[in-house]
């Protein structure tokens, strides 16, 4: 079937099948894709979960775990935030409070005991995020779910950080 020079049958060359093959398959992938597009299929702003035009204020609770006071130093007041993998703007910081940071240690009975953490401290950010409360949870302007207790990634012009979600409330009369 091939002979010396790589041709099929001595007249085509195999590369020049794959190629082929491969423009095709190009050709019905874009197909595919049109099609979607097409059928409104694919996840526009008029089909998003949160329509921007609906849009609410929500408080979202953060708390950042033992971190030293120069972390806290370095959040302010009207500070961008910013989702790590995405990118996306999840809102500004309205308020910084904090707390001592406390870690269980056993005592010399061998006894668990929350006991403070020296020069260590967790700071409570509060995240005013342009988003909506659903009947299934909170979401935020650009979809992204937000669910209590879980952690992820933000980015402010001075921080990057995972705290952890604790409280989220709508903010009414804006």
């Amino acid at each position: 079937m091939l002979d010396k020079k790589g041709k099929l049958f001595g007249k085509i060359s195999i590369v020049d099948i794959l190629v082929v093959v491969m423009i095709l398959v190009m050709m019905a992938g874009a197909f595919v894709v049109w099609q979607k597009i097409n059928s409104n299929a694919v996840l526009t702003e008029n089909k998003s979960i949160v329509q921007n035009s609906s849009l609410d204020s929500l408080d979202v609770s953060m708390r950042l775990k033992s971190v030293r006071q120069m972390t806290m130093d370095a959040i302010h007041i009207d500070d961008d935030v910013y989702m790590k993998d995405t990118g996306k703007y999840l809102g500004k910081v309205v308020n910084i409070s904090s707390e001592p940071a406390k870690q269980l240690i056993f005592d010399t009975k061998g006894n668990p005991v929350m006991a403070e953490s020296p020069e260590r401290m967790d700071v409570i950010l509060v995240v005013r995020v342009p988003g909506k409360r659903l009947q299934n949870g909170f979401y935020t302007a650009d979809n992204i779910q937000l669910v209590y207790n879980s952690s992820f990634e933000i980015v402010t012009p001075t921080i990057q950080t995972n705290p952890i979600i604790e409280n989220i409330t709508t903010v009414t009369g804006e």
